[in-house]
Order: structure tokens, then C-alpha cells, then sequence
């Protein structure tokens, strides 16, 4: 099922590195949350997503809001790599893709596509210029992102399927619009 405007936020029961069988719906009841489902934690542009909500984190919390991001990583050798440099978010480990195609989250139809254009090639050059470097590949290669905003009572104010890797708001653009 689609993920639209105006719906409630259905349930997901998610694992994380370090703990399994967490609701989504408890851990963010009466607050608003965002979720974003990226590719995997190897990519070099989700890596640059990973960095900048991390940066931005402040801005989302001074909002009382939640934070989480799905990546189609799996548990374990995300644990290793989170040991070492923590995040103060949440990622939801879904290295099967299960919820990508509960909610619809298609591929993109080959990598032209999911480059797609000039805000991805931007977004490739900033992460080299942070010295990130592509790590293990992990799930769907051609994996398209996609970002929900969740509000208070449960119900989607924002929902974005993206195009390409480059088209979803920055980190920044996100903390503005909790």
C-alpha cells in the first residue's frame, strides 16, 4: 500500500541493531516522527543523508520529534560499524526490503534512472568531498529513498517517493518542515 497525505501512519514492527520486535506506533506515540527509507548503510550517498540528519539532529528534537531511517542493512554488520560511530537516531534494519515493498517503495528501472540528474551528482561530490567512500552493498542496488512526515496524531502530513537518490529534501529542508 501507498503511503499518502492524509492517512494514519499504518504499524511496523522493526528491529535495529540492537533490539527487535520494536513498534513503530509506541516508540513515537504522541509525537510527531519522521522516517526516511534510504538504500543501505555502504552507499555513499545514504552515508551523506546518515551524516547530515546527524548534524541536524538538534533541530529535530528542539521539535519533539522522532527520527528514523531504514536502510536495507543487515542487523549485525550494522551493529559493528554503529558501535564505532554511534548515531543519535534510530535505524531500522530491513535487509530483506519488507517494508520497501509493504509501502510500494519501487527501484528504480536502472542506474541512469536512479542517478537521475544535477542534485545527485551534487550529492556524490559533497560526500567525496567529506571523504566518504562506498562501503558494502547491501539489498536492492537500484533501491529508490523515500521520506514520510508523521504528525502527532499519527497521521502522514508528508509523503514523498522519490525519483532518484537526489530527490528528497536535505536534512535541513526536513527539520524545517516537522
Amino acid at each position: 500500500m501507498k503511503l499518502t497525505t492524509g492517512m494514519k501512519m499504518p504499524e511496523i514492527i522493526y528491529n535495529t541493531a540492537y533490539e527487535s520486535g520494536i513498534s513503530y506506533l509506541d516508540k513515537t506515540k504522541g509525537q510527531k516522527s519522521v522516517i526516511l527509507f534510504d538504500r543501505y548503510y555502504g552507499c555513499t550517498v545514504c552515508q551523506l543523508d546518515l551524516l547530515e540528519l546527524k548534524e541536524n539532529f538538534e533541530k529535530f528534537t528542539e521539535k519533539n520529534s522522532s527520527l528514523k531511517v531504514v536502510l536495507q542493512s543487515d542487523p549485525a554488520s550494522l551493529k559493528e560499524k554503529l558501535d564505532k560511530d554511534p548515531l543519535p537516531y534510530e535505524i531500522i534494519c530491513d535487509p530483506k526490503g519488507e517494508l520497501y515493498k509493504e509501502f510500494e517503495i519501487e527501484p528504480a528501472g536502472s542506474m541512469p534512472k536512479l542517478v537521475g540528474g544535477v542534485k545527485t551528482l551534487s550529492k556524490i561530490n559533497r560526500a567525496k568531498k567529506r571523504g566518504l567512500e562506498h562501503g558494502e552493498y547491501e539489498g536492492e542496488e537500484l533501491q529508490l529513498p523515500a521520506l514520510f512526515i508523521v504528525d502527532e496524531t499519527g497521521t502522514i502530513v508528508y509523503a514523498k517517493y522519490a525519483r532518484n537518490l537526489g530527490d528528497l529534501p536535505s536534512a535541513e529542508e526536513i527539520a524545517a518542515m516537522v
